[in-house]
């Protein structure tokens, strides 16, 4: 009996956890890829679900077999008091690459999971081949003529920039199950993966090796660009002020920023000399603190270093500023940038890209050819650019033909037009390189507002998911338009007919909201193989967080996603403000479709003509005061708050072009049908107009 009694046991175990953690009644939701795998779900909070038991709960939630474990990578609290953690998978102790699981909630609870979860319990993990070998199988792929590990100087300057002394651009082989995508296939095989720095020709690039056979299945780039021929010298930002510092040789563009946690976001500006190679970088240097022309020696050859530096700048501001981050990494990371950079080994093109090196931890700017483009170095590039650094330290979306290569493109699009909206509203936020061009055939890279323009330097580009002008082939840039002009719909609303025949209408939450839904959604949900579809649901999730669930903003996230091709339109009902007017002596407004648990808090754009009641509601007419007045309910709960705003009418007004009965407070009615005559009325007089008046009593 006792031979039977403890697995019995165990099992009885077992089911009693699942149904813990899974079988309760208090899903919010749960959604199921092809494969019936979990790949979202929402709870209410429980005790059931703490973070403290967080890995055994993937386990059981994902009914995960015995060979797999979820293992804790990151751990952050947001300023809205969630906490998120990012689980790597493994399977027999070996990383599952880009399998990632996330949870997020509050007070110890886990409220949300999403991520994927591939099921590869057949595979082998005992390699046939030595990481040597494998070694030598990249590095017969890549071919390439010298490698950086083979230059001292490089070596040096890599210990010096990661402040680790082990440091090295020498590749250390890591076994891991990666998808063969060279191979279009979909299955997971145990690979070496090798990040490879070659010299020449320079680039960054990570190959996974079978190890089972030595075939090259995967080839992921870590250098990210805009993917344009040549670039742009900005001559449009004007005579700005820039901090640099001083050294021996005079003064040099370079800035230690000060944050107020106490770290440092340095800013170094370099000349790369119409080269390739970082360790041949020289400072761009001035005897004088007047970097302006006729005061510096250099300036018409190197103007575009001021661009670069001054662009870098206002970007971390940004950052600091409007998402409260330090840096790049979060934690203060230099900001270094390369100018004249110049590969003669590259494909053609590549010498004139600006581009982010997710190894070096570097931004590098060619210097264009000057009939097309100018150097690429318009606030809107370095802000793209930089973008693809948070990219790597949050979401880490993986670059590529793959959609999240897509969402990858266009979230640096988005921070683009957000940094060029912030620090310079006077240019064209929806136009990515608008001031690059040396030539009146283009007006920018691409557009965020109309994707399908031909006056794009890249062609047209979609505006919805598989729609027109979708590139089946993956290309990122081409097909990251869904996701920026998304970004459009939500800050600026908009309505029409997409590709699908679809009528939409998005209304407006302005591109602050947009931007802070946007970056929540990449820092805390999104994962390394997220798509489109990952995207449309962890931005509603965002919202959800930051503005309640049904608020407007949640309504415009999800119907801007219904414009773009990507899911349902918004089906629930928004709150909104209601009350009789014109408002006489008093009355009391109220908020329609309000959210569950919440208790509006009211207040009035102009107190001397319109009091209202912070908590009541009842609004009073001030000073006989006639004219409009705008009334706002902040509708706050738990930790999530929506404002809805109306005008209202107060006293004798009628707003110019209003139609169908109006009254005032002489208990006058107006019938106002449409335009054009005028008249003066006495009080106490019933008219009908075919035509609009513009009347005053």
């Amino acid at each position: 009996m006792k031979i039977f009694t403890i697995p019995l046991l165990v099992v009885l175990i077992g089911i009693h956890s699942v149904f813990t953690f899974a079988q309760q009644n208090d899903t919010l939701e749960m959604q199921r890829n092809k494969n019936g795998k979990i790949i979202l779900a929402r709870f209410q909070p429980s005790n059931a679900r703490r973070f403290t038991d967080g890995s055994r709960f993937l386990r059981k939630i994902l009914a995960a077999k015995g060979s797999h474990e979820f293992r804790l990578a990151m751990e952050t609290t947001d300023e809205l008091g969630f906490l998120h953690q990012r689980y790597n998978q493994f399977y027999m102790g070996i990383k599952v690459e880009n399998a990632e699981y996330l949870m997020h909630g509050r007070n110890g609870m886990i409220e949300t999971v999403n991520g994927e979860y591939p099921d590869i319990d057949t595979l082998s993990a005992s390699p046939r081949i030595n990481e040597l070998a494998a070694f030598t199988k990249a590095n017969d792929y890549v071919g390439a003529k010298k490698y950086k590990w083979q230059d001292a100087a490089l070596e040096k300057l890599i210990k010096e920039t990661k402040k680790d002394p082990e440091a090295t651009y020498y590749p250390k082989g890591e076994l891991v199950f990666a998808i063969g995508s060279l191979k279009r296939s979909s299955r997971y095989v145990l690979s070496w993966k090798f990040i490879i720095s070659s010299l020449v020709p320079e680039n960054e690039q990570i190959i996974y090796v079978n190890a089972t056979n030595g075939e090259i299945i995967a080839d992921v780039p870590l250098l990210c660009n805009i993917n344009i021929a040549c670039t742009a010298q900005t001559r449009y930002s004007g005579t700005q002020n820039i901090t640099g510092d001083t050294f021996a040789g005079g003064n040099r563009l370079r800035e230690i920023r000060n944050t107020t946690a106490g770290n440092t976001a340095n800013i170094v500006t370099l000349n790369i000399q119409n080269g390739f190679i970082y360790a041949n970088a020289v400072d761009f240097a001035n005897n004088t603190t007047n970097f302006t022309n006729g005061n510096w020696p250099t300036f018409n050859q190197n103007q575009p270093a001021l661009d670069v530096h001054w662009g870098i700048e206002r970007v971390l501001d940004y950052w600091a500023t409007v998402h409260q981050r330090n840096s790049i990494n979060g934690l203060g990371l230099q900001a270094t940038n390369y100018v004249h950079y110049n590969d003669p080994n590259s494909p053609a093109g590549w010498p004139n890209n600006a581009q982010w090196d997710g190894n070096g931890m570097a931004m590098r700017f060619g210097d264009g050819d000057g009939t097309t483009f100018n150097p690429l170095v318009s606030i809107d590039i370095t802000s793209h650019e930089l973008g693809h650094g948070i990219n790597q330290f949050t979401a880490n979306l993986t670059p590529g033909t793959t959609e999240s290569g897509a969402l990858n493109e266009g979230f640096s699009d988005m921070w683009g037009a957000s940094v060029e909206n912030w620090a310079a509203p006077n240019k064209q936020t929806w136009l990515i390189g608008e001031e690059i061009f040396a030539t009146s055939t283009f007006n920018c890279i691409r557009n965020l507002q109309n994707p399908k323009s031909s006056t794009a330097s890249e062609g047209k580009h979609p505006n919805t998911y598989h729609g027109q002008f979708w590139d089946n082939n993956g290309e990122p840039h081409n097909n990251s338009t869904v996701l920026s002009h998304w970004f459009y719909l939500v800050s600026q609303g908009g309505s029409g007919t997409n590709d699908n025949s679809n009528n939409y209408n998005v209304t407006a939450i302005g591109i602050n909201n947009a931007r802070r839904i946007a970056f929540r959604a990449l820092s805390v949900y999104l994962g390394a193989n997220s798509g489109y579809n990952d995207a449309r649901t962890q931005t509603i999730n965002a919202a959800r967080d930051l503005f309640c669930d049904n608020s407007k903003e949640v309504a415009a996230v999800t119907n801007a996603w219904y414009a773009v091709g990507v899911g349902a339109a918004h089906a629930g009902t928004v709150p909104s403000i209601a009350g009789t007017e014109p408002v006489c002596t008093s009355q009391t407004f109220t908020v329609q479709n309000p959210i569950a648990g919440s208790t509006p808090t009211w207040s009035s754009a102009n107190s001397n003509g319109l009091a209202i009641n912070a908590n009541s509601g009842n609004a009073t007419r001030m000073n006989n005061f006639n004219g409009q007045v705008v009334i706002t309910a902040n509708i706050a709960n738990n930790g999530c708050a929506t404002f809805v705003s109306k005008s209202v009418r107060v006293g004798n007004y009628l707003p110019t072009g209003s139609s169908g009965y109006q009254s005032n407070c002489s208990g006058t009615t107006y019938n106002i049908l449409n335009t054009s005559l005028s008249a003066t009325c006495s009080a106490n007089t019933q008219i009908n107009f075919s035509d609009t008046v513009q009347l005053s009593v």
